[in-house]
């Protein structure tokens, strides 16, 4: 499975599972390859490599989650941007799994 399809199952079960909180769980994007003028473009609007693939806002709390699959790591500008925001209060995870993304998301519901 790819990091891309593993955020779109677990980005469709929680937008299925808890209709009343979409809009809280979203994804910027944020990577991908531009070239020439759209790069500058976006890199003037607030591009910032590493920034995790999705973000939750809950009851106050920032969560970032980056998905990864197996035999994946993280960049060095994703241990950047994850040193930076957890230094700063944000709640950061590796979600390795659909079943992972699940159970976290089901422990932040339940600690809200």
């Amino acid at each position: 499975m790819s990091e891309d399809r593993l955020q779109q199952e677990c980005y469709l079960w929680f937008h299925n599972t808890y209709p009343k909180l979409r809009g809280l769980l979203f994804h910027v994007p944020n990577g991908g390859n531009r070239k020439g003028r759209e790069a500058r473009k976006f890199k003037v609007m607030g591009v910032f490599p590493g920034v995790a693939d999705l973000l939750f806002i809950y009851k106050g709390r920032f969560f970032a989650l980056e998905l990864k699959v197996f035999g994946g790591s993280q960049s060095d500008n994703q241990k950047y941007w994850e040193s930076i925001v957890t230094q700063n209060g944000v709640n950061y995870y590796l979600v390795w799994s659909l079943e992972e993304f699940k159970d976290l998301i089901k422990k932040i519901l339940s600690n809200g």
